[in-house]
Order: C-alpha cells, then sequence, then structure tokens
C-alpha cells in the first residue's frame, strides 16, 4: 500500500510538474495575447450557461424554470473531481449525506432522513427505475457499482417526486442520463490501477449508420481487495469466539454493460450489473471471515416516440426487470456457542422479475400551456425463495450440516396500475406554474393520490423564486411485509404506505461570473412510517413512525478569470421524532462541501474537493458521546491533451488520511464499541486513450 502510494503520489507531482513547466512558457507571452484554451471556454460554459433538466417534468427544462429544487452534475465536472462512482459524486450535493452500517451499506442521507435500505430515494438510469421490489432500494445494488464514465449528466431533484413517478420518489429522485452516440468521438478505452489492489477497466463506444441509425455502450470490469479497516471490538467481545480486534471485509468484485440502439424513433436500452461484495463487519456486527453477498441485475426497455401533430406526441415504453440475490452470510464465527465448527452459516436467495409497460401523451393545447397524461402498469413476481443453512432460523439452534430449511420470505406477486396527469401553464412572461397529480393502485394494499403544485417566477433575468408543494409515499417492501421465519422481526402483509408533505421555497440570483447564489428552505412531515414494533415477540413490522424535518441549504459557486471554478455549499438540518419531540439519531445538523477545479495550464486540470459533516447525536439509551466532526478532502490533477487522444489522471481521496467513524447504528446495546471506520488515504490512477 504504502509503495503503491508513493508511485501514484511521484506521478501526481510529475503531473503538476508538466503544468508549472507549461505555466512558465506561457507566462513568457503577454497576457493580452493569450486566447483561453477551448476545454477552460467549454468547463466555464457548463458551469454558468444554462443547465437542462429531464427529471422534474418529464422533459427538457431549462433548470431555473424547472419546477423542482436540484442539482445537475456534468461529465466533466465528474471526470474533473476523479470519482469513482455515485457515492463520490452524491456527496458533494447541498444537504446530501453518506454513510455505512455494519454489513456496509451505502446509506444515503437526504435532508436528515436516512434509512439502511435507501428506499425513500428513487434511482432511474435515462428514466427507467432501479428501485427493486425486494427492499424497496436501488442504492442498496448500485451506489458504489454503477461505473462513471458513460453518465451525460446526474440530476438529484431534492424533494418529493411520486406526482410523476409513484413510489419511492419519497426524499429525492436521482436520474443518471447516459450518453448518446453523436457525444461519443469512437471508442474510449480506460484502466485504473491503486490502493487496495484495485483494478478497472472500462470501455464506452459507438457507431452509427446514416441519420437514422446510433448506438452507443459502455463494459466495466471492476475489483478490489478493499481497505483493512481495524475493528477493535465486537458484539461478541465478552465471549471466546470473537474475531476482534481484526479487519473488515471490502472486497467487491463487479461487471457492468450497457448499450443503447436508436433506429429513428424507435429505441433500446439494456443494463447488466453483476457484483459480489463483502460484508464489512458482519450482519451479526461480529467479524467472520467468509461472508459475501452475489447480486445480479439487468434490464431492458424498448421505447417507441409517435409524433402525431406539431402539439400532439405519445411515447410508449415495454420493459422488463430481474433481480436476484444470493447472500453467503457467516452470521458468527467458528466454534460459536460451543458449536457451528465452520461458523454459524445462512445462504438466503430470492429472484424478482418485473414487466411494465406505460403510455405518455403530451399535448400544447395552446401557446404557453403544455399537459401530460400518462398510464403505466406494472407486473411483479418474487420467486425462487429459498434459504440453506446450518442452523434452526427459528431457534438458532445448530443443525449439523448445511441443509434447506424454512423459507425467510414467501413467493408473491404484485400489480401496479397509475395513471397521471401535469399541466404547465405560462400564467404571465416571467411566471409559470405547475400542477400534477398521480394516482397508484398497489393490488397489496390499496389505492394512493400524491399531487404536487409549484410557482416558478423569473423575477428578474438573474432573480428566480420558487414555492413548491408535493405529497409523496413508499410502498413497503416485500421484505417488509412478507418476511417469516424470523426469531427477530415479522413482516406484516397489512401494511400501509409511507407518506410524505413537504414545502419548498427557493431564491437563485445569479449575480455575475464570480458569484452565483443558491438558497432553499424545506419544511417535510412523514407519517406511517414502517418501523419494527419491539412491544411484542418476535418483533413486527407496523406503521408507527412519525417524523418532522426542515432545513436550509445554501449554494455558491463562481469562476476567476478563466482558468478557476468554485462551487460551496452549507446545509443546515433539523429532523425529530413528531411523536416524542427527539432529535433523529445519526445525522448532523449542519454539513458542508467545498470545489476548486483550476486549470494549471492548457493540458493540466487540478480539482479538490473539501467535505465537512458535522457532530451527529446517538440514539436514545446510547451513553457514547456524539460521533465528532470530521473533514476530508480530495485532490485530482488530470493531464489531457499533451499527447492525442491520451489522459492521464491521478486522484487522492482523503488526502490527509483522516481517522474518522461513522455512528453505530445498535443504538444503546453498542454491539460496535468503537464504531464503523472509515476509509483513510486512498490513491486511483487512471490512463484515458480515445481512438
Amino acid at each position: 500500500m504504502r509503495v503503491q502510494t508513493s508511485i501514484a503520489v511521484s506521478l501526481l507531482l510529475y503531473l503538476m510538474s508538466i503544468g508549472a513547466h507549461a505555466r512558465a512558457v506561457e507566462s513568457a507571452v503577454p497576457q493580452d495575447q493569450v486566447a483561453a484554451p477551448a476545454d477552460e471556454q467549454a468547463e466555464l460554459q457548463l458551469l454558468y450557461e444554462e443547465s437542462d433538466l429531464v427529471t422534474a417534468t418529464r422533459r427538457v427544462t431549462p433548470l431555473h424554470k424547472a419546477p423542482a429544487i436540484a442539482t445537475v452534475i456534468t461529465a466533466d465536472e465528474i471526470r474533473n473531481m476523479g470519482a469513482r462512482n455515485l457515492r463520490d459524486v452524491l456527496k458533494m450535493v447541498p444537504g446530501i449525506g453518506i454513510s455505512t452500517n455494519a454489513w456496509g451499506v451505502n446509506m444515503v442521507e437526504v435532508r436528515g432522513i436516512r434509512t439502511s435500505m435507501n428506499d425513500k430515494i428513487l434511482v432511474m438510469i435515462d428514466g427507467h427505475s432501479l428501485n427493486r421490489n425486494i427492499n424497496g432500494s436501488a442504492l442498496y445494488q448500485v451506489a458504489d457499482a454503477l461505473p462513471v464514465e458513460n453518465i451525460r449528466q446526474m440530476e438529484v431533484v431534492r424533494g418529493p417526486g411520486s406526482a410523476l413517478y409513484g413510489s419511492s420518489a419519497f426524499v429525492a429522485t436521482i436520474n443518471v442520463i447516459t450518453h448518446d452516440a453523436d457525444e461519443i468521438d469512437g471508442v474510449e478505452a480506460k484502466i485504473d490501477g491503486g490502493s487496495f489492489d484495485t483494478f478497472k477497466g472500462n470501455l464506452v463506444g459507438a457507431v452509427s449508420s446514416g441519420d437514422k441509425l446510433a448506438a452507443s455502450g459502455s463494459f466495466d470490469y471492476f475489483r478490489t481487495n478493499g481497505p483493512k479497516l481495524h475493528v477493535e471490538s465486537d458484539a461478541l467481545r465478552s465471549t471466546p469466539f470473537s474475531m476482534a480486534p481484526g479487519t473488515a471485509h471490502l472486497d467487491a468484485e463487479q461487471t457492468d454493460a450497457f448499450l443503447k440502439v436508436i433506429y429513428g424513433d424507435l429505441s433500446f436500452r439494456g443494463h447488466y450489473l453483476t457484483s459480489r461484495k463483502g460484508y464489512y463487519i458482519g450482519m451479526g456486527n461480529a467479524l467472520t471471515d467468509d461472508s459475501y453477498s452475489d447480486k445480479e441485475n439487468y434490464w431492458g426497455e424498448l421505447a417507441y416516440d409517435l409524433r402525431l401533430s406539431g402539439t400532439l406526441a405519445a411515447h410508449i415504453k415495454l420493459s422488463y426487470d430481474h433481480y436476484g440475490q444470493d447472500s453467503h452470510v457467516k452470521i458468527f464465527p467458528n466454534g460459536f456457542g460451543g458449536g457451528f465448527p465452520q461458523g454459524m452459516i445462512g445462504n438466503p436467495q430470492v429472484k424478482d422479475r418485473t414487466f411494465g409497460t406505460e403510455i405518455q401523451v403530451d399535448w400544447a393545447p395552446f401557446k404557453g400551456n403544455r399537459l401530460i397524461v400518462g398510464l403505466a402498469y406494472e407486473g411483479m413476481q418474487q420467486y425462487y425463495v429459498k434459504q440453506m443453512a446450518n442452523f434452526n432460523p427459528l431457534t438458532y439452534a445448530d443443525i449439523g450440516a448445511f441443509q434447506e430449511v424454512a423459507d425467510w420470505n414467501r413467493e408473491t406477486s404484485r400489480q401496479i396500475w397509475a395513471t397521471y396527469l401535469q399541466d404547465e401553464w405560462q400564467l404571465l412572461e416571467r411566471l409559470n406554474l405547475t400542477a400534477g397529480v398521480r394516482y397508484d393502485h398497489y393490488s397489496d394494499f390499496g389505492g394512493t393520490i400524491n399531487p404536487r403544485a409549484a410557482l416558478v417566477w423569473n423575477l428578474l433575468d438573474e432573480v428566480d423564486l420558487k414555492l413548491l408543494y408535493g405529497r409523496a409515499f413508499r410502498a413497503p417492501s416485500f421484505q417488509e411485509l412478507y418476511d417469516i421465519n424470523n426469531p427477530a422481526v415479522l413482516g406484516n402483509p397489512a401494511l400501509k404506505p409511507e407518506r410524505i408533505e413537504t414545502w419548498e421555497a427557493g431564491a437563485t440570483y445569479r449575480l455575475s461570473r464570480a458569484l452565483n447564489i443558491d438558497l432553499n428552505y424545506f419544511y417535510s412531515a412523514i407519517d406511517n412510517l414502517i418501523n419494527k414494533d419491539s412491544s411484542v415477540t418476535p418483533a413486527v413490522e407496523r406503521n408507527i413512525g412519525k417524523s418532522v424535518t426542515q432545513g436550509v441549504e445554501l449554494g455558491l459557486n463562481g469562476s476567476a478569470f478563466t482558468t478557476l471554478q468554485w462551487r460551496a455549499t452549507y446545509a443546515w438540518q433539523a429532523p425529530r421524532d413528531d411523536l416524542t419531540g427527539q432529535r433523529l439519531p445519526y445525522v448532523p445538523a449542519h454539513r458542508a462541501t467545498g470545489s476548486l477545479n483550476y486549470a494549471l495550464t492548457r493540458n493540466v486540470t487540478l480539482h479538490t474537493d473539501l467535505h465537512w459533516t458535522g457532530p451527529r447525536p446517538r440514539d436514545t439509551g446510547d451513553t457514547r458521546a456524539e460521533s465528532p466532526s470530521y473533514t476530508t478532502v480530495d485532490l485530482a490533477a488530470t493531464a489531457h491533451d499533451f499527447y492525442k487522444g491520451l489522459e492521464i489522471q491521478v486522484a487522492v481521496h482523503n488526502l490527509f488520511d483522516k481517522r474518522y467513524s461513522d455512528p453505530d447504528t445498535s443504538g444503546a446495546a453498542q454491539k460496535i464499541p468503537g464504531d464503523y471506520p472509515r476509509e483513510g488515504i486512498s490513491v486511483l490512477a487512471n490512463l484515458l486513450y480515445k481512438f
């Protein structure tokens, strides 16, 4: 590790020295004779000119007119920051934080709301949902697995989105927009290597024939041994069976492929992702030596755009999704309880598939008015629900041989019918009203209606004001509904969907290229929260929770000359339990980020990100001090165009090797007394060549 870090840092310094030499040469030329490089001008254009947003209205809308509080991150920004995955990009968005739990899940917090499965966030690729039926989540599968090389832009809409997209668009909607063929110049091949024996290979390419046929796609392979994080003590610390002190397991291997084919008005998109990952500390909050989870995702979508007239169009989609999970979990280590010579091992398995169809009609009945009407259907089926184990799942007793035992969930199905309506109305030249509503009917719990309304006033050319209201829901997952044969918690088929109402106000002031200001306020009330009712044994999932969260998000950005761009964000949030009045645990009241992007020369770009997280409170009954604040800094240097088609980048994450932890979520039980250790300094170097 030290040797790899030294080599990569040396390369980083070398790239900077190239820039210093080139800068010295450029300084000999009078500044009034030096034109800004084309790539620098492009960066400024991307940063300060109009960004377009699709997610807020299901059509391309200028960001300043969009009826949403949103952030758009471009491909150039993602590349310059040296982002490895969605997690690296999301942590720089106002109001969003990333933490982990005992089994290594990237928990994404939005506006003070966080769950272990990220089931309150909808994630899409080109408008196709990745959320899965078994746990309601997408980020559980893709937060650190989805490659970023084929992303044209990532749209993050904070606030409710169920009026357009249905379940899980609860606190945020993330839409990953991929490159079209005309945005890719031939083939791009990229190889990464670095800390923790990390290797990555990526291909992005496109072909076209005539004016109608175009295809683009990507292939990605990744593997790593992961950081060897030290865990001093675990849940078995008072027994002779504990493997602590020891190291966590964050090894991973994954393969990803994406294909987009467009022929005139007909298009196809397909995505395949398979992964194997270690379980960090472990499902039982105890270190073990052989736990991993295999996941397989793939989906395909066929779409047809039909232009009926100059004011009327239809968009028709057919889709199929598959998800499979096969987990090999050593819950407790060898010899646990005087038995289990191979450890206490479970192997839950599940598969699900979804058939979907949707038709959306766009109509502009008169100038200044645009209407969207849609009808959607999804048929979901959960099957191949099995469990192998060497213990009785009801009593935890040793049963000797590894064998098939009682199922952990059940085979089931769900049908969803939905219809939605949205009307965008230009009331005045600078005043726009967007109103919409969606009705979803689920075969297992019934119907839900979710409206939205947004007023956008472009008060001046430089000033925008927004007032927004929305309601959203999250359908109970199959785990929450149907978990069985579990002595810890049982599902509840009588569950109702979680609900949220959100009010937002936003103001944007584009003062100059040197300074732009975004200021937002939000207030959300959540009820019907699904929590474990521990008043009975075993615990049962019930709709027993209520919470309220409010806060302020501030974003600043600007430029100095043509070579330096900067961003800064600050978020204040105050989430609390509406039944007890207590503050929600594990999330900070304050969070801030900062970014600098500096074109050192025409050929070398430096980028740095700073991320500060404030203190995080503990849960009720946990006597430990609050989790302290911490600051991390990332640095990336990119050398480009010094040789035609070649680009080299070195990215250092957690540059100053800050040692910090995320709070143990077991509360008063304090199963991991020293909390969950996070990654120290790491280095990743990559070579990109464009054919």
